[in-house]
């Protein structure tokens, strides 16, 4: 695998620097975010995201991407209202779509995937990636959300020039409870987070271009929401994330197992440690360079087949 990754903050004071090294490998994944929620909270004291600027035709646009994965077509999506953006089916499992899935004629892609990770690196590989200033969506199978909802997130990501955005953490969400500042709070419209989490992200399409590199070979995305979207939003000095309080999400099952081994033998937190590696050699600092490779070697065998893609 050829491990090339774009340079991220070389320019930026010591300070800073030592700040991002030391939340992104300085110590147990969860224990800087505390840190980073109060970031932000100084950010939006200084640049608050609550105010916009009034556009055309606010809401999706005909070349923002949204991919939905299925398992054979089963999904969460609620279609209330037709989507006036690119929609993709993604059937994870590799052995293609049931008969009569696809009422609405999206486009189809089947290719096995083992997670979200799996599933974002399909799309960047295999789908062309919409134009600049538009928004990428990869969506877990048991998310749920409306198509009016999607509108509304799409909305408030262009009118407040947010770099990405989720839907908020509905209450009986198990992520309301780990994730507390994602939850939905009531009587506003969205509020600002320092992490976008990969289940359910609305992601522009320059912040995308910079993330995905440090994908490579990862099956669960596993630190891609944790670690890679803020320094990479920090490089483009747009961290500007959101939660969607408007529109509240859930998964209709619970959430899998921690302990799971993806066919490129590591476990998820495995392959967080590598995008975590990635993203310190990316600033410039290092590493324990014999663990890095051991990963690395792992990482590189990924199941490499060409998806079935139709056009319903």
């Amino acid at each position: 695998m050829t491990q090339s990754f774009p340079e991220l903050l070389r320019d930026r004071s010591e300070a800073e620097r030592q700040q991002w090294a030391r939340w992104v490998l300085g110590s147990h994944s969860d224990q800087f975010l505390p840190e980073m929620v109060a970031a932000v909270e100084k950010l939006d004291q200084q640049d608050p995201i609550a105010y916009g600027k009034p556009i055309l035709n606010p809401g999706p646009k005909a070349d923002d991407l949204l991919v939905i994965t299925t398992e054979q077509g089963k999904h969460c999506i609620v279609f209330d209202q037709p989507l006036p953006c690119r929609v993709v089916l993604l059937d994870f499992t590799g052995q293609g779509f049931e008969a009569g899935c696809n009422p609405h004629g999206f486009e189809e892609i089947s290719q096995a995937c083992e997670g979200m990770g799996d599933a974002m690196n399909v799309v960047w590989k295999h789908l062309e990636m919409p134009p600049e200033e538009h928004y990428i969506s990869v969506l877990c199978d048991d998310v749920m959300l409306r198509a009016s909802d999607i509108c509304t997130i799409l909305a408030l990501a262009r009118l407040h020039k947010l770099s990405s955005v989720q839907p908020s953490v509905a209450l009986n969400h198990e992520l309301s409870r780990e994730y507390g500042f994602l939850r939905q709070r009531p009587c506003v419209s969205m509020h600002r987070v320092p992490i976008v989490e990969v289940m359910a992200p609305f992601i522009r399409r320059d912040l995308w271009d910079l993330i995905m590199p440090f994908n490579r070979g990862i099956g669960s995305a596993y630190g891609i929401d944790r670690f890679a979207m803020p320094l990479c939003a920090a490089h483009l000095n747009a961290w500007r994330f959101a939660s969607v309080d408007l529109c509240p999400v859930t998964h209709i099952r619970r959430g899998r197992t921690i302990e799971k081994r993806y066919r490129n033998g590591l476990l998820s937190k495995e392959e967080e440690l590598l995008v975590r590696q990635r993203l310190m050699l990316a600033m410039g600092e290092n590493i324990d360079q014999t663990t890095y490779d051991r990963l690395v070697q792992r990482a590189s065998q990924v199941d490499t087949n060409t998806p079935i893609i139709s056009h319903a």
